[in-house]
């Protein structure tokens, strides 16, 4: 969360000031694909090794229905519900340009959210990791 909402800062800042200015919107452009490259590279690099420790601790049973709720609920509502809002904006605002205060708005709550549950899952984690420990101090 962290590095996209570094990236899409200079991106939203364009779309903000206006696109009235091919040069303008070439700027935009760039940012936005530099965002966009950037970061899918830090989600597959770090998000997606990432997610699958946070099973390491769990019993075998856990892992799998953690897993399949995951990679198919979480997948599956993310990117419908995100077209869900996105179609919204378009209709209430009548082009996606006009509804980019809200879109900004919508991004950063979301990575907001995204980095609290990420903290949450870290804490949880460790947690975890300790009882484990502690099981097997007391096997040996």
């Amino acid at each position: 969360p962290i590095v996209m909402s570094l990236l899409a800062a200079p991106f939203f800042t364009c779309i903000l000031l206006g696109l009235d200015s091919p040069q303008r919107l070439a700027i935009a452009v760039a940012f936005g694909t530099a965002q966009s490259l950037l970061s899918k590279t830090a989600k597959y690099a770090l998000f997606d090794p990432t997610t699958q420790m946070a099973y390491i601790p769990l019993d075998d049973e856990s892992k799998v229905k953690g897993k399949a709720a995951i990679d198919v609920l979480g997948s599956r509502v993310g990117k419908s519900g995100g077209s869900l809002v996105q179609q919204g904006l378009v209709l209430l605002f009548g082009n996606i340009i006009q509804a980019a205060p809200a879109v900004v708005t919508l991004f950063y709550a979301v990575l907001a959210g995204w980095f609290a549950a990420a903290n949450r899952l870290n804490t949880l984690f460790l947690k975890k990791t300790e009882e484990m420990e502690e099981k097997e101090k007391v096997k040996n």
